[in-house]
């Protein structure tokens, strides 16, 4: 007889999952709600409903549960609750895409287009690879921003004065690593601590949004002069509505650095021989909606890099254009289909006029949610390019193109990211005015034991040239072959620290260029990124 009340006395204490919070936030220049629940919430279900987005949560809010106010795209939020679940309604235009994530105590949920790499501010995510100046591990997925900020004014993460959105972050890093910053390119040994305070800040403007990213990279005692010299990443974006059917993006980068060299060339030829550069990426574009699931779309840029001429330089200045118009499809709420033409163009460089080009590409593109556990983006490509300079082998190429960034959800917790591109590249090697850029990179996230986050990746770039080298009797090919493995822990919800081993080998039939480097890094962090964040 007394069996069955103890029974039911345990039962009652079992927990109930819990729904404790949601914060308006943004992410990648995108509106963003997070809900922050208990960590043995199963997952939820998070649907489109005509001119609402559903977030159903198998979880109990408290009775009194404050919602934040949130701003556009999204126009208005609120909750219901069912037996044993709670349900967020989320108000946003049918047009508006957006993609969700879990993980252990939240859930997110970000609204809008996923913003072009080139239109982004500081290329924060690549933090780790750029500390190694011929990193070919570069993040294979989107940055995902810490687990919760502390909040001022009781609803938001981050600081807030009146309406302007301040995150600050900073990270420290001890790194021992080969470096090939000399007229040879035999890496030399070094060690140095590299300080990065960082600050991104939104804030409505009219009736856009603006937002800026700022982020110096100090470094010091080395005993290579080069490697002491501090770089600068900065970006500037602002994106409003023109009428009720167009979204108007204008946008800059500005990168002040030496090490960093993927920047100005992102197949990495250019990894000896380094100098001063400066860089600068103007970007402006329109998203014009046409109907329901239909919209237009044109993008141009216009960058250009510049280099110290006073020391000698293992690369070159030069110009480059670019316009592209496409239209877009909805597919789902979540995935949208992309066929665009783009127009490229290199003016003849000062000092490198072989480089010249002009290249016309027609595009097709998938971004959103491509399977129920994969998401990301993927670009394939014709590109037809003529060098009015070249010789007869390097004059034109005609070949396919590919680009793109998948990641797999794997669990609760572990993911997969992939990163391929395919493109062809302005040389500076011998007479040949381009090579073609290969690179495929995988990466894994894992939770192990006492806390810790365990990360490999494994990457292959492989360049290829068109014209013979006569000292060899052929074209001139790099294969490059990099792999990393680490450790990371969090140590709280803004601070973390993490330690990482990278091995990079470039395997080149051009005599000297057979190089082999390594490097270790023990990184502590406040803000942004942690150990299972895309680094």
């Amino acid at each position: 007889m007394t069996v069955l009340p103890l029974l039911l006395a345990a039962l009652a204490t079992v927990p109930v999952p819990e729904v404790r919070a949601v914060r308006f936030t943004i992410i990648d220049h995108r509106a963003a709600l997070r809900v922050l629940v208990s960590e043995d919430m199963p997952p939820g279900q998070i649907v489109r409903e005509e001119a609402e987005v559903v977030i159903r949560l198998p979880g109990v809010a408290p009775e009194n549960f404050p919602l934040p106010a949130v701003e556009r795209p999204l126009e208005g939020l609120w909750v219901e609750r069912e037996e044993g679940a709670t349900v967020l309604r989320v108000n946003v235009a049918p047009d508006v895409p957006f993609e969700a994530s879990a993980e252990p105590g939240m859930v997110t949920v970000v609204f809008g287009a996923r913003p072009d790499p080139a239109e982004r501010g500081a290329v924060t995510p690549e933090l780790y690879a750029l500390l190694f100046p011929a990193g070919v591990l570069v993040g294979a997925e989107e940055e995902r921003e810490d687990e919760e900020e502390e909040t001022y004014g009781g609803e938001r993460e981050g600081l807030y004065f009146g309406r302007i959105h301040l995150q600050p972050y900073l990270t420290l890093s001890y790194v021992d690593a080969d470096i090939q910053a000399f007229d040879n390119p035999q890496p030399v040994r070094t060690h140095y601590l590299e300080v990065v305070p960082g600050l991104t800040a939104t804030s409505p403007l009219m009736t856009g949004r603006l937002a800026v990213e700022l982020e110096p990279r100090f470094r010091f005692f080395s005993d290579i002069p080069e490697v002491n010299e501090t770089a600068f990443f900065s970006g500037i974006r602002y994106e409003f509505p023109l009428g009720t059917r167009t979204l108007l993006r204008l946008g800059h980068r500005y990168v002040t650095a030496i090490l960093e060299t993927t920047v100005v060339d992102p197949g990495m030829e250019y990894f000896f021989g380094l100098s001063r550069y400066s860089f600068n990426n103007s970007t402006a574009g329109a998203r014009i909606t046409v109907g329901p699931s239909l919209t237009a779309e044109i993008d141009a840029g216009y960058r250009w890099s510049r280099f110290d001429q006073t020391e000698a330089v293992g690369f070159f200045d030069y110009d480059a254009f670019n316009v592209r118009a496409g239209l877009g499809y909805d597919l789902r709420s979540d995935l949208r289909a992309i066929v665009s033409y783009a127009y490229d163009h290199i003016p003849s460089p000062s000092d490198r006029p072989i480089a010249e080009s002009t290249s016309h590409n027609l595009l097709a593109t998938l971004n959103g949610q491509l399977t129920p556990l994969t998401s990301g983006e993927a670009t394939v490509g014709v590109r037809r390019q003529t060098n009015p300079l070249g010789t007869s082998t390097s004059s034109t190429y005609t070949g396919l193109t590919l680009g793109g960034t998948l990641r797999r959800e794997l669990g609760h917790s572990s993911n997969l990211g992939l990163r391929f591109q395919r493109t062809s590249t302005p040389s500076g090697f011998a007479d040949n005015p381009y090579y073609v850029h290969n690179t495929v990179q995988a990466s894994l996230d894992v939770p192990i034991p006492l806390g810790l986050w365990a990360r490999g990746s494994v990457g292959y770039l492989w360049n290829r040239y068109p014209n013979v080298v006569p000292v060899i009797g052929e074209p001139r090919r790099d294969d490059i072959w990099a792999w990393m493995v680490g450790l990371g822990r969090q140590l709280g919800w803004r601070s973390w620290i993490r330690a990482d081993y990278r091995r990079e080998q470039r395997d080149s039939n051009v005599a000297g260029y057979d190089v082999t480097n390594d490097g270790f890094l023990i990184q502590f962090g406040i803000g942004r990124l942690g150990p299972g964040g895309a680094q």
